[in-house]
């Protein structure tokens, strides 16, 4: 009876662990991230970043592009804009090609790093 008590909490044990180790990850508000604004359809499709893509960067920021933060160890983080207050976001995306810092939450899903604009500074 024991053993069966034993096997039972063991694979109770290993179903929680699997629903807690769900695809969605949150470092947390408040953090502080550092790094080039990207626009993604450049950047992803071809690598372009830094000066001489900077006006590229910013035409496509002002067409809708999707917008990222590159950091100098070559993480990429997708910009969100918070629903409540979108204006970090705004400005963030007309720093594009610019160096930054960016303060929000972090959180992960599927793979994509994305980052909530709260607060946005030109370095």
């Amino acid at each position: 009876m024991r053993t069966h008590q034993f096997i039972a909490g063991f694979l109770f044990a290993i179903g929680l662990a699997c629903l807690t180790a769900a695809p969605v990850i949150s470092a947390g508000a408040g953090l502080t991230v550092s790094g080039e604004v990207v626009d993604l359809a450049c950047y992803v499709g071809h690598g372009a970043k830094g000066p001489d893509h900077q006006k590229c960067a910013q035409k496509c920021a002002q067409m809708g592009q999707p917008m990222g933060l590159l950091t100098a160890d070559g993480s990429l983080y997708l910009l969100v804009a918070d629903h409540s207050n979108p204006s970090p976001y705004s400005k963030a995306r007309g720093l594009a090609g610019e160096q930054v810092e960016i303060k929000g939450e972090v959180s992960e899903k599927g793979g994509m790093k994305a980052l909530t604009v709260d607060e946005v500074r030109k370095k």
